[in-house]
């Protein structure tokens, strides 16, 4: 598996202040959509006051990834999703 970063910087791709509700929702979507994928694994989301941040994933390539928000959000991320190698 590799370590798989989706952005939200960009004007368009920030993530909007949620209600703990909605944030549960969007939760329970991805624990649902995540059976269809063994193996792959959400990490969680961090993001700072104006909504930039990244989303952390364990998958074996972005466009799993891409595929998984697109069936939870009903669109893929607007920012870059992509995959990194531990350097330090």
């Amino acid at each position: 598996m590799a370590k798989i970063i989706v952005f939200h910087f960009t004007e368009e791709g920030r993530l909007p202040k949620l209600s703990q509700k909605e944030l549960d929702d969007i939760m329970k979507g991805f624990y649902e959509v995540l059976k269809e994928y063994p193996g792959v694994k959400f990490n969680g989301t961090y993001v700072d006051e104006n909504g930039r941040g990244i989303c952390d994933w364990e998958a074996p390539n972005p466009e799993i990834v891409k595929d998984i928000v697109k069936k939870v959000l009903g669109a893929p991320p607007k920012d870059p999703v992509i995959a990194v190698k531990r350097v330090l």
